[in-house]
């Protein structure tokens, strides 16, 4: 079950270190939403141990919101995963929690658990002396002997665990409805997560582009992410609406670029996709199953082989402190925007994160046949860049110096920095001049983005090094389409 998805491992370790049976609980909570039919067994076919997953499962079933998701979830492996996720999610937490069974409780389950497994071992030993004794020949003495022994043994495994059992249902009487409660909380909260998450992940794949193979496991792991990572959520809509500009502005000149068909290949590209895709549109059933594709980047569109190559894209993104917050996501917002050009460009894309005090710099780069035919970032490099902040103050110098490598190792040249920032920080005229000096050998151009939001911020030290200045309150607006433009 929980194949490929990081969320699921984690959760049923965690929950098996408490709870014995953890696991099978998870399965009974996946079937209960996904299989249309669902049949609840009756208590002397369960394991003892399994008490408090059955009181668990008896509550979800019972419970009022549960005939309304299972219309949502009824033979959707995905949303009946992510039901039974979140659902083990707020049983985990409950265990832990002071409203729980508490320790003593809970160490009462394990050793249910053990005795259980010692008494169904005397058993089949106890069956076993039976069939030697049933035998040809009647048993020698010292045989009796240890069958009885045995026999004596295998009476005080079951006293103890007839005690063990009695105890046990004291105790879980006295769980029974603070447990009800747990259960009618989680499964409102799972009915809302279920609701939404179709939400975020289309947003997410119209504005950041889903991988062309996505398992199920990565599917639910990327839902886990979006729903907890308020970021996440504000990056996706700040790109899709960055990358509307940018497409719309675009879509004249890269029709008008020099390119032939070679192949046919799977993708998200509108303006590439074959005749017979259109087709499908005016079925109202192919047509939910072309939108699903469109998401996936599954769409068939014609593969156009560029004349010539241009070298990589290069940004310089600002982690200084003075960032934090709506800088941040903004800036972000422009590097996943200008991450699309590259990719349908098929050039290579490079950021490089940058502050001051100590903090060393750090890349994300594309790689070549990730989200599609051209260079994409996988998306856990785009998890870490969301998430990745070093703070510190500003040097411009050593992220510029940098891309130049980058530039420098390219066999392509044409390539563009991207640099992204709010600060001011000063470059000498000797670096200067050594930048110059590279920039004309590589014949590359630099564009810098203010991130310009408090309004306070300056463009001086920028305009020595930069061909073309814009600012991030101009990306939205119809006059400053340039940048993407020109890139």
């Amino acid at each position: 079950m929980e194949a490929g998805s990081e969320e699921l491992r984690e959760l049923i370790e965690s929950g098996s270190n408490l709870l014995p049976n953890f696991r099978p609980l998870m399965l009974d909570l996946f079937a209960s939403f996904y299989k249309h039919n669902v049949l609840f067994l009756p208590e002397e076919d369960t394991k003892l141990s399994a008490g408090i997953p059955r009181q668990i499962m008896a509550a979800v079933l019972r419970n009022e919101n549960y005939a309304r998701l299972r219309e949502e979830t009824v033979l959707d492996g995905f949303k009946s995963t992510l039901a039974a996720v979140d659902m083990g999610h707020s049983v985990l937490g409950w265990l832990r929690s002071e409203e729980g069974p508490g320790e003593r409780s809970l160490i009462k389950e394990w050793e249910a658990d053990n005795a259980e497994s010692e008494v169904g071992e005397m058993r089949e030993e106890a069956e076993t002396w039976d069939e030697v004794g049933e035998g040809e020949g009647e048993p020698g003495e010292e045989f009796q002997k240890a069958r009885k022994e045995q026999k004596s043994e295998l009476d005080k495994g079951e006293k103890e665990l007839k005690r063990i059992r009695e105890e046990l249902e004291e105790r879980r009487k006295d769980n029974e409805h603070r447990l009800k409660n747990m259960v009618k909380s989680s499964m409102d909260d799972t009915a809302q997560k279920v609701d939404d998450v179709e939400d975020d992940l289309m947003s997410w794949g119209a504005s950041m582009g889903a991988p062309a193979e996505s398992s199920a496991g990565e599917k639910l792991d990327l839902a886990s992410k979006l729903y907890t990572n308020e970021k996440l959520r504000r990056l996706s809509l700040i790109v899709g609406s960055l990358k509307e500009e940018m497409l719309s502005g675009r879509r004249k000149s890269w029709a008008k670029r020099g390119s032939e068909v070679f192949d046919i290949a799977s993708g998200d590209d509108l303006g590439r996709i074959i005749p017979s895709e259109l087709v499908t549109l005016s079925n109202p059933v192919l047509g939910i199953d072309f939108r699903k594709r469109f998401i996936e980047g599954k769409l068939l569109q014609y593969s156009l082989k560029e004349e010539k190559g241009r070298g990589p894209l290069v940004i310089c993104l600002d982690g200084s402190s003075s960032m934090e917050g709506k800088k941040e996501l903004w800036s972000k917002g422009v590097c996943l925007t200008l991450l699309e050009i590259a990719k349908r460009e098929r050039r290579k894309f490079c950021i490089i994160v940058f502050s001051s005090g100590g903090a060393p710099l750090r890349m994300f780069e594309s790689s070549a046949g990730e989200g599609g035919a051209g260079w994409g970032m996988k998306q856990k490099d785009i998890f870490e860049l969301a998430e990745y902040f070093p703070g510190g103050g500003t040097n411009f110098e050593e992220p510029l110096g940098k891309a130049l490598e980058v530039l420098g190792e390219s066999k392509f040249r044409r390539g563009d920095i991207v640099f992204i920032t709010d600060g001011e920080a000063g470059v000498s005229d000797a670096w200067l001049a050594e930048f110059e000096r590279e920039k004309e050998k590589l014949g590359f151009k630099v564009y810098s983005v203010l991130i310009d939001l408090s309004e306070r911020e300056s463009w001086q030290t920028l305009t020595t090094f930069s061909d073309k200045v814009t600012s991030v309150s101009k990306l939205t607006s119809r006059e400053a389409k340039g940048l993407f433009l020109d890139l």
